[in-house]
């Protein structure tokens, strides 16, 4: 006999949305749930980096320098496009929030959360990673925050159509 498999592990958040037009409906169909990894695309939804980080004689570490995973993020998330995602998520939560905002890593997370097409009454769940234990810090504080203003939201569904004729296959 076999176990009939009940989970699905894929790769999810603002700006990598393919799973939500095929994937999803069929998970719904097979009674299955979705665990999001990559919830913050690699780091790029922190914040951290800019575009131009990759033509610097000391790029910085991370996820996408100085690993051998480097290339396989770069070549996934480096994109302009997705740069210009970002920043239309920055200016849209410091025009809501005002001299606060919460971090792009907080409004990432909270879109996942929030947001985007997981549900818990499918069992859907969000794998969270870190390198240190600030990053987790944050992390889990982000998993206990409310919903995003609609502005913000809106701006993260103009930075998925920005990206989303260059959205890794969840197949691949």
């Amino acid at each position: 006999w076999w176990a009939l498999q009940r989970v699905y592990q894929g790769m999810y958040n603002a700006t990598t949305r393919q799973v939500e037009k095929e994937l999803f409906p069929c998970l719904r169909h097979f009674g299955m749930s979705f665990y999001a990894y990559n919830p913050l695309a690699g780091g790029l939804l922190t914040g951290k980096y800019k575009y131009e980080d990759k033509d610097l004689s000391q790029p910085p570490t991370g996820r996408f320098f100085g690993n051998d995973w480097a290339r396989i993020y770069r070549d996934r998330y480096w994109k302009q496009h997705h740069f210009e995602g970002v920043s239309l998520i920055q200016s849209a939560l410091c025009e809501a929030y005002g001299a606060n905002p919460p971090t792009l890593t907080s409004a990432a997370l909270r879109w996942v959360y929030h947001h985007s097409e997981l549900q818990d009454k499918y069992g859907d769940a969000v794998i969270i990673g870190m390198s240190n234990m600030d990053q987790l810090q944050e992390n889990l504080r982000s998993s206990e925050e409310g919903p995003l203003v609609p502005s913000v939201v809106e701006a993260f569904e103009k930075a998925w159509h920005l990206t989303a004729h260059d959205c890794p296959n969840y197949f691949r």
